[in-house]
This record gives C-alpha cells, structure tokens and sequence, in this order.
C-alpha cells in the first residue's frame, strides 16, 4: 500500500493545476497551428493560434480574426474542446488534472478541491465534483436542444442548425463567447428565443452549481447560506443595473440599440447586460456604443461572476463584501453584516486584497496596452479589462491592437484567469497566531 502523503494545505496543489493547464493549452495550441485546423488549408501563425488557444482555454472569446471565416470544422472543435476544459477546469478540472497524473485523492487534494468548488465540507468534495458534471451536462444539452431548433426555425440547414446549437450552448454555459455564426449574434437581435436561451446559460453557467443547488435543495430564499443570498441578489441587482443602463445611454443611439425595433430592444440590452459581466456575445455594434455605456461595463467586467462558476472577474461576492464594509462604516457599526449574518474579519480581509489585486492588474495591463498600441484611451481600458475579466468584449477590434499588444492580451487572460485563484487558494492557507501583539496606533483618511 502507497504511503500517504503528508497534508500540507490547499496552496500545495497550485504547481499541478498549473502544469495539467499547461498541458492542455500546449495541445490545442499545436492542434490548430496544423494546416487541417485552417479553413485555407494552410498553416496558422504561432501567435495567432496562441492567442485563440489561451482566448479559449481562459474561456475569454477574444478573436484576433473571425472564428468561422478562418477556422476549419476540426479547428473550431478544438477551439470548444478548450473552452469546455477551461470552464469545467475552474470547476472541475484540479479532479481530472490529478486523475490524469494517476493519483488517488489524498486529504490535502480532497481540501484543496473543497476550496476550489466550494463543496460543503471535504468528505463531500468528489460527490460534490460529480454533480458539478452533471450540472453543466444538463444545461448545455438543454440549451443545444432549443437552440438547434431556434436556428431551424430561422431558416439554418439541419447540420448548421446542430453544430451552431451545441457550440454556442458550451460556449455560452462556459461563458467564453466564442461564435461560429460569422456575425457573432448580430442577426439574432429579433430573436428572443436564440437571446434569452444565451443569457439563461450564461447566467446559470455565472452562478455556478454550489447556490442554484442549494436553492434547489432549500426551496426558500430565507433559508439559503448567506454566500449564496449574496450571490443571488448582487447577479440580479447588476444585471438589472446594467440593462438599464444601456436602455437610458443607448436608446435614441443609431448605431446600437436605435437602429432596431423598440420591441426588442429590452431583450437586447438584457443580453448585454448579462455578457458584460463575463462572456462576450454580442448582439449590438460594441464600436457604436456611447462612452457612457462602455464606461458602465467596464464596471460590469470588472466584477464578473460568482465565485466557484464558469465566470471571469473580481466575482460578486468580493464585491459584495465591500459593498457590505461601506455600509456598515457608514452605519457607524464595528461589525461587518449582511442579512443578519456577521462577516468574519479573515473574509473582509481576503476581499480587500483581491480587490486591490485586480486594481494594480487592470492598471498595469492598460499601460501595457498603452504602450503596444495607439487606439483611444477608453478602448484600450475596455479592451485590458475584457481580457482580465475572461468576457470577450472588444470595442475596437482585437485584431487593431498589432502582436505585441495580442502579447499583453494573451498574459492579461492568463492572469486574469488563474491568478485569482492561486491568490485565494495561498490566502486560504492555515496561518501560525502570533505570539504577541503589536502596540495599537491610527492613520488620518481623507
């Protein structure tokens, strides 16, 4: 019998997320350098299938040219080979990362995973792994089912209709926002039925399987934990927020949502709303949109999704933490609460420094970009923060912004994919309690 290796927290396990990552990322970028992966026939730049590996591996859907113009068949489904490793890897992936290297899940590993998806508690985790599997199983097979028939009611061939259907299903679950259509999802601006279908996924997917199951187990709001009432009501109150905001910037706005049916364009700027915050389709010009709105979702962006979930971004419940620390100071209280629940300080610690973590990260990648290319100030900022974010955004157009700023994008979704985790899993580490304390003193603010 293997001796048992010894537990040595969750931070021990980063080295080997990393390396299956990396595994993963090498592969698909050497699959679609291959001249079978082109719709040409030839051979693809090294950088330029670089960058669409790590867009779908980071499940990010940056595009430094159209997926279906240049991508064969075999080359698209790479692409959504990596995207479904990529979103299942925040999920799932550390469970097939160590089955791949042939070991059995020791206590460290089982602690790690706990962290890593959030399972109740480590007797849980695998049990827990599974019905994350399940989870995306079922809603990428529902959401291809209505979106093949979608696309057959829109007059597509059967076999376009399917592939358009499961493609854009795992796309959109994982909330990558990569599109096969050519005109991502422009010619669907009508159609409440491909839009709504799109934002269900990407919304589930964003949540992530820990609050909808417990949801599902609990039956009743007043019941659920408190991470999961945060997660709920901050994902419906900036999905709200950020709808709104493009109906009040973008309404009378010709180049976006002015230049459609007012009938549709509630549903429209509901779509916008829920990519902004971590996937990438689009059903409107992003080039047209006012600066008010850009500004708006570079918020949207940076916040993301929920921690545990497909979804890129600082995640909404750090965000939710901070909002929580301005009310209470402002309420004059020592404690930090919501709903009744008191925060631990260690938790508003953590939040703090991600949030400034992903502060200094949006600041350098938009020097960055700065520095590598000559486009307008705010559609660089846009362009770093969709990167960072993993959403996919692009206001001026990927391509624009000339290799050595793909260079900057290309690190800004790895960064902004895998570091936040790393930093959570390394503060989640056991710490030694000082043996003594050091003399109290104040700074002035403001």
């Amino acid at each position: 019998m293997a001796a048992r290796r010894p537990f040595r927290g969750p931070g021990s396990g980063i080295g080997e997320i990393l390396a299956g990552f990396g595994i993963v990322l090498a592969a698909g970028f050497l699959l679609l350098t291959l001249p079978v992966a082109s719709e040409s026939g030839d051979w693809t730049n090294p950088k330029d299938a670089l960058f669409t590996a790590v867009s779908a591996i980071c499940v990010t859907g940056l595009v430094v040219f159209d997926t279906q113009a240049h991508w064969s068949p075999f080359g698209e489904f790479v692409i959504l080979l990596l995207i479904q490793v990529g979103g299942l890897g925040y999920m799932l992936g550390t469970t097939i990362v160590l089955w791949a290297f042939g070991r059995q899940l020791g206590l460290r590993d089982r602690n790690m995973l706990r962290l890593y998806y959030g399972a109740p508690n480590m007797k849980e985790t695998l049990a827990f792994a599974r019905g994350v599997g399940l989870f995306t199983a079922l809603f990428e097979a529902m959401g291809a089912a209505i979106l093949t028939a979608a696309f057959l009611v829109d007059g597509h061939a059967f076999g376009e209709s399917l592939w358009w259907g499961v493609f854009h299903s795992v796309s959109a679950f994982n909330n990558a926002g990569f599109s096969v259509t050519g005109a991502d999802m422009l010619p669907f601006s009508g159609n409440p039925v491909v839009l709504l279908t799109l934002a269900t996924l990407i919304v589930a997917g964003g949540l992530g399987f820990l609050p909808l199951a417990t949801l599902a187990s609990r039956r009743s709001f007043r019941r659920l934990p408190l991470e999961s009432k945060l997660v709920f009501v901050t994902s419906a109150a900036l999905l709200a927020a950020g709808t709104l905001a493009v109906l009040v910037f973008e309404w009378t706005n010709g180049a976006t949502l002015g230049g459609i049916p007012a009938a549709d364009r509630p549903v429209v700027a509901l779509f916008h709303s829920a990519n902004a915050r971590t996937a990438g389709f689009s059903a409107l010009d992003l080039g047209g949109l006012h600066d008010e709105s850009k500004i708006s979702t570079v918020g949207l962006m940076f916040i993301g999704g929920a921690a545990g979930s497909t979804a890129g971004g600082l995640k909404v419940g750090a965000f939710s933490m901070l909002f929580a620390v301005m009310l209470s100071t402002l309420r004059g209280r020592d404690e930090v609460s919501a709903f009744r629940r008191t925060i631990p300080t260690a938790v508003i610690q953590q939040a703090t420094t991600l949030a400034l973590y992903f502060v200094a990260l949006l600041f350098s990648f938009s020097l960055a970009l700065t520095l590598t290319s000559s486009e307008e100030f705010l559609d660089t900022v846009f362009e770093a923060m969709s990167a960072l974010g993993t959403v996919g955004f692009s206001a001026a157009g990927t391509p624009v912004f000339g290799d050595w700023g793909h260079v900057v994008l290309i690190a800004a979704m790895l960064f902004g994919r895998f570091s936040p985790l790393m930093l959570v899993l390394y503060m989640s580490k056991p710490r030694k309690k000082p043996p003594y304390h050091l003399p109290m003193d104040s700074v002035r603010l403001g």
